[in-house]
C-alpha cells in the first residue's frame, strides 16, 4: 500500500487532497466545518461502524465544538461570555473550558503575542479599515487608542471554580472585552475529531481541518502519514512525515489579511506571497496558536511615519 498524502497548498485559499494506491483506497471522509473544510483519513475500517456513521458522528462533534467555540453564531457559549456585562460570571462548557485554559497556557509560552483577548483591536482595524479604505492610508499606520488597549489582556478575565460546578465561570474587568478563538479553534477541533476516532477503536488516522493536521498512528507499520506543502515558492511540494501524536500547523496570509500585535495594538498587512509558516507541536491547538503567534515575527509593525 502506498502512503496516503494530504496535499496542502497554498495560493488563495487551502485545497486539500487525499491520495493513495487506487487499488487500496483508505477510508476517507469529508465535509464543511467552522467556515471552511476538514478531511479524516483512517487506516482502516472501525470495527461495528460504517463510515457513514463515523462521518455522522463526526459532523456532530463538530457542530458542539461550533456552538461553543463560533463567535459567527449568537447563541454561542463565546458569543454569550462576549455580550455579558462586566463582573458579570458567566459558565463555560467543556469545550470553551479547555480552549481557555489551552490558550492561557500559550499565551504565557509566547510571553503575549497569543491572546484570545485581541477581539477589541480586531474589531477596532476593522472599522479603520470601513473608514479609511486603503490599508496604505496613515490612520493604517498608528496604533490602537488606550482605550482600546485597556481591552486586551488576560488580566481583564477572571476565572472561579465552584463545587457545585462542573466547569468554572469567567467574568470580564470590562463589558466591552471579549475573545476570539480564530487563532486556536481549527486546531483544538482537530484534536477534539482525533480523540474521538481513538475512542471509537480506530488505531490510526489523520485529520486536517481548516491547515491544521495531526496524525495518529501509521498508515502501514513501514511509513509514517505524509503531508505536501504546496506554495509559490515550493515546486516540487515539499513533503512532511508526520509520526504518531505529531501535529501540523501553518499560517499563511492572504491579500489585505491583517496581523495584529496584542502587545502593540498595531498591525501591519502581510504579503499574499510571503512563505508560510509551519510549526510543529504535540497537540493541534498548541501548533494552531505557536503559529498564529509566529506570524508576528515574519512581519514588521506598521509605524508611522
Amino acid at each position: 500500500m502506498k502512503p496516503s498524502v494530504v496535499s496542502l497548498c497554498f495560493c488563495s485559499f487551502i485545497v486539500f487532497g487525499t491520495y493513495g494506491d487506487a487499488s487500496e483506497p483508505l477510508p476517507t471522509f469529508a465535509g464543511p466545518a467552522m467556515g471552511t473544510t476538514y478531511r479524516v483519513t483512517l487506516k482502516a475500517p472501525i470495527q461495528n461502524k460504517s463510515l457513514g456513521d463515523i462521518h455522522r458522528e463526526i459532523d456532530q462533534l463538530l457542530q458542539q465544538i461550533d456552538l461553543s467555540l463560533s463567535t459567527w453564531r449568537d447563541d454561542s457559549s463565546v458569543s454569550r461570555l462576549n455580550h455579558a456585562p462586566a463582573h458579570t460570571p458567566v459558565q463555560l462548557d467543556r469545550h470553551l473550558t479547555a480552549v481557555f485554559y489551552i490558550a492561557q497556557n500559550l499565551h504565557r509560552r509566547t510571553e503575549g503575542r497569543f491572546d484570545i483577548t485581541v477581539a477589541p483591536l480586531i474589531q477596532w482595524w476593522r472599522h479603520i479599515d470601513t473608514t479609511h479604505g486603503s490599508p496604505s492610508t496613515e490612520a493604517h499606520l498608528s496604533a490602537a487608542p488606550s482605550e482600546i488597549m485597556k481591552l486586551v489582556g488576560f488580566s481583564n478575565l477572571q476565572v472561579t471554580t465552584s463545587s457545585d460546578s462542573e466547569y468554572p465561570h469567567l467574568q470580564k474587568a470590562y463589558a466591552a472585552v471579549a475573545i476570539d478563538l480564530s487563532g486556536i479553534g481549527a486546531g483544538y477541533a482537530v484534536d477534539q475529531i482525533g480523540n474521538h476516532l481513538e475512542s471509537l477503536g480506530s488505531t490510526a488516522h489523520l485529520v486536517e481541518l481548516g491547515g491544521e493536521v495531526r496524525a495518529w498512528g501509521r498508515p502501514n507499520p513501514s511509513e509514517n502519514w505524509q503531508v505536501a506543502l504546496r506554495s509559490r515558492k515550493t515546486k516540487p511540494p515539499e513533503i512532511i512525515s508526520l509520526h504518531h501524536g505529531q501535529a501540523l500547523a501553518v499560517s499563511t496570509s492572504l491579500r489585505g489579511k491583517r496581523v495584529i500585535n496584542p502587545l502593540t495594538g498595531r498591525s501591519a498587512v502581510v504579503s499574499p506571497y510571503a512563505t508560510p509558516v509551519v510549526v510543529y507541536a504535540q497537540t493541534c491547538a498548541e501548533a494552531d496558536g505557536l503559529a498564529t503567534a509566529k506570524v508576528l515575527n515574519t512581519v514588521q509593525d506598521a509605524t508611522p511615519d
